[in-house]
């Protein structure tokens, strides 16, 4: 039986050999949105020139390795990138490969895909809508994993390597981010891109300084009946929360609205169905309290800060909880 197990786990590994299903032509990119970047790239060339060279050589100098400009930045905590590249070889790159877009030679096999880190989008975070995720989002992310996905925990991983690989991961985004950045204005202008103004955009969102995070405003109010009834009023209500019409009127993922949605990668996604009590970012309190207030990055679930209070947001999140404990 486990010489079955692992059979499965490389089965996507094993089948590069024989070309079936290789990187080149990944047959798991089903939206026109998830472009691999070169393919991308090589379109954009075609009416701007000399975009592909730009963008490799600005890369290699605001976002190299090497680079005395990121050194200095202090975005960047360099001590802990190579081990964070060894580990990330080891752990990460089946899925996410080697530049961080999510077509790792495993991405085919799985729903959802694993996450393309070159936009900067992170789903779970405790930052706000407009900001990257703290190094504490990804750590948690990475120890915790994300239940109902193929994103496992890497809670036997030790700690610091996990700290390495979470600088890594920034890295990665950052200098991701920059390219699609630099393509994106080349694409929308027809001329080279400003490589330093735009390194200098991502570097301010990526800069911990910069980060703003999201912490419930007062402490969690009492878990009682009256919370559950006023946050499922606020679940169904068409002014304030509205939730039913993605989720459904109890919770089960069945709105009106639930097969209507996609995420900004472009692939189909459903509203969580809240009564099985799976929640990929958690699901105790302030796990929830964060999501609801935070929203989830690169899909629809929006940001609820400052459209319901905190006392709100606590109600909702108790409905929630009552859900999956019945």
């Amino acid at each position: 039986m486990w010489l079955f197990g692992i059979a499965v786990v490389a089965l996507p590994f094993l089948r590069e050999r024989d070309n079936i299903g290789s990187y080149e032509g990944d047959f798991g990119r089903t939206s026109e949105k998830d472009v691999p970047f070169a393919d991308a790239q090589a379109e954009v060339e075609q009416f701007v020139p000399g975009v592909t060279a730009l963008i490799a050589k600005s890369s290699d100098e605001y976002f190299g390795l090497q680079s005395p400009w990121l050194r200095d930045s202090g975005a960047v905590d360099f001590f802990r990138i190579p081990s964070g590249r060894q580990n990330y070889e080891i752990h990460c790159v089946g899925c996410h490969a080697d530049t961080g877009d999510g077509g790792g030679p495993a991405a085919r096999f799985l729903d959802p895909r694993p996450r393309n880190f070159r936009r900067g989008l992170f789903k779970f975070t405790s930052t706000d809508a407009a900001s990257r995720p703290q190094r504490r989002d990804l750590f948690q992310t990475i120890t915790r994993g994300l239940a109902g996905s193929s994103m496992p925990e890497f809670r036997l991983v030790n700690e610091e390597k996990r700290w390495d690989l979470v600088e890594y991961v920034r890295w990665l985004s950052m200098k991701g981010e920059f390219e699609q950045m630099m393509l994106a204005d080349a694409e929308d202008n027809e001329e080279l891109p400003d490589a330093a103004e735009i390194a200098d955009i991502v570097i301010k969102r990526w800069h911990p300084a910069n980060l703003r995070t999201i912490y419930p405003g007062i402490p969690e109010t009492p878990y009682d009946q009256a919370s559950i009834d006023r946050g499922r009023a606020l679940f169904n209500d068409s002014n304030k929360g509205s939730c039913y019409t993605c989720h459904g009127p109890e919770g089960r993922g069945d709105g009106p609205t639930s097969d209507a949605y996609k995420d900004d990668w472009g692939y189909p996604i459903r509203p969580r169905d809240l009564t099985a009590g799976t929640f990929r970012a958690g699901a105790e309190g302030a796990d929830l309290y964060r999501t609801i207030a935070a929203g989830i990055k690169g899909t629809p679930m929006g940001s609820f800060e400052g459209a319901l209070s905190p006392a709100e947001i606590w109600d909702l999140v108790h409905f929630i909880q009552s859900l999956s404990k019945r």
